[in-house]
């Protein structure tokens, strides 16, 4: 009887679990977001946050009329705002870089931001970034 070829190298299905294991950390490895990318990601965040918090419309009553004037007005102070926080884009990513931890784990990355008002924790991992606190 001829021994098979993974019997003759004496590899067995350890050794591939163990490769495929290596390969799947070496890609993560290469995908962690760095520390450029997350404060770019955060200042973009961040100035969603500021618009939403900013430009939230009063309650008004319900209507077809009444939503559309909740939008217009909501539309046009976002983009003010818009307008006024890009002008500001270096000074947000300063904040946000200098009020930053980040946690490199090589394979993935934790950030932890705290900025007056505003507490993020996010992860990266495969070239992206997922709030999940904020």
């Amino acid at each position: 009887m001829k021994a098979s070829l993974q019997n003759r190298l004496g590899i067995g299905k350890r050794t591939y679990i163990l490769l495929a294991i290596a390969g799947v950390a070496g890609v993560m490895s290469f995908t962690n977001p760095d520390h450029n990318t997350y404060v770019n990601y955060a200042a973009a965040r961040l100035t969603n946050e500021i618009q939403d918090a900013i430009c939230k419309g009063p309650q008004l009553p319900q209507g077809k009329l009444w939503e559309d004037i909740n939008k217009l007005t909501s539309n046009t102070c976002k983009s003010g705002l818009a307008t006024g926080l890009a002008f500001q884009g270096s000074n947000i990513k300063d904040l946000i870089a200098r009020s930053t931890e980040r946690q490199n784990f090589v394979i993935f990355s934790i950030y932890t931001t705290k900025v007056p008002g505003y507490n993020f924790k996010t992860i990266g991992a495969f070239g992206n970034l997922f709030t999940f606190q904020k």
